[in-house]
């Protein structure tokens, strides 16, 4: 054969081999761009999922922050008020506030709120005043010894500077950034309760300046990443919505023992105008009255006591159990003050 023609053949064999490479780059690239697009889809959604979750769980803490303070300003303020014309108290112990630690009143539940109250009031947060977003926030997730302690130090508890900016879980739910940079979840690190979702990476890699298989290495790498990216936003997920279905119990149970305390020390007042302010001279129906009353005052500061999260910013475990068995006790205490009424 002469040697132009095998020169021609190898050429053009090269030439076929450099084509059908050609085309199978072409290919890569073009899975590569719909793998990092896909990437990039699943961590946008994954993102915008925990934003919802975020926000909702942010505003049901912040909504039982404010309930707290508005009792503190109403209904607990007229409790201690009323209590304090009485005389002569005599107040037996009650099993069922005893498994709640709240059975002792006269030295320990009575003086507690009364501690509570004069803390908001000297923090500023008397009637009248409101709290700031980021103490709403502080106020709904801890509990009252945790906060005071906080505005005895000299923080201001009014706004986010105080409290809740100091720990990681209260600061992200606020609204904070706890990410290098301001990207949210992109580019650093979040934390909630121990559970680590990043880094979610703003932009998967820019595939289309790389060789097919190289771009196609890539993209299946992005993809693992956001897999990661978006099981971890679940587990934040759930996390939050349990958070919030807590949140959401106390805020009702809290609101329920409140009214129900608001009627007993309307019962307590008529009883002090029609009977003065002697213990020891009451019907055994108006020390009833105010055995209620007592009681409802009691369960309420054990729903301050009651911390949604630690100081770590984790669920405290124990918390829906506690509040379940308030409600209980709560339900129970009004057919005693039904009965009473009657």
């Amino acid at each position: 054969m002469p040697i132009p023609l095998i020169i021609g053949a190898a050429a053009a064999a090269a030439g076929l081999y450099g084509a059908a490479k050609g085309v199978s780059g072409a290919i890569d690239q073009s899975n590569a761009k719909g793998i990092n697009n896909d990437a990039r889809s699943l961590v946008e959604t994954a993102n915008k999922d925990l934003e919802k979750k975020r926000q909702s769980a942010n505003n049901t803490l912040e909504d039982y922050g404010q309930r707290k303070l508005r009792a503190f300003n109403g209904v607990i303020a007229d409790f201690i008020e009323t209590f304090q014309k009485l005389k002569n108290v005599e107040l037996s112990q009650s099993p069922e506030l005893d498994k709640l630690n709240a059975g002792d009143f006269s030295n320990k539940t009575f003086p507690g709120l009364t501690q509570d109250y004069q803390a908001l009031k000297d923090a500023g947060l008397g009637l009248g005043a409101g709290l700031g977003s980021g103490a709403a926030l502080a106020f709904g997730a801890y509990n009252g010894t945790m906060l005071l302690a906080t505005a005895s130090t000299g923080t201001a508890i009014s706004s986010l500077g105080g409290v809740a900016a100091t720990n990681a879980t209260l600061a992200w739910l606020g609204g904070g950034s706890l990410a290098a940079g301001g990207y949210g979840m992109a580019g650093g690190m979040m934390v909630l309760g121990g559970v680590v979702a990043g880094p979610a990476l703003a932009i998967f890699g820019h595939v289309m300046g790389n060789k097919g298989e190289e771009a196609l290495n890539t993209a299946n790498t992005n993809m693992e990443q956001a897999r990661t990216i978006s099981d971890e936003a679940s587990l934040i997920s759930s996390k939050l919505v349990t958070i919030e279905e807590v949140t959401a119990l106390a805020n009702t149970t809290f609101s329920n023992v409140s009214s129900r305390l608001r009627r007993a020390v309307s019962e307590l007042r008529k009883v002090i105008d029609n009977e003065g302010v002697d213990f020891g001279n009451y019907t055994e129906q108006s020390k009833a009255v105010v055995f209620s009353a007592v009681k409802f005052a009691q369960l309420l500061k054990a729903m301050v006591d009651t911390p949604i999260l630690d100081k770590d910013g984790n669920l405290v475990t124990a918390t829906q159990k506690r509040i379940l068995d308030v409600k209980e006790v709560a339900n129970g205490a009004k057919s005693s003050l039904d009965s009473v009424e009657k």
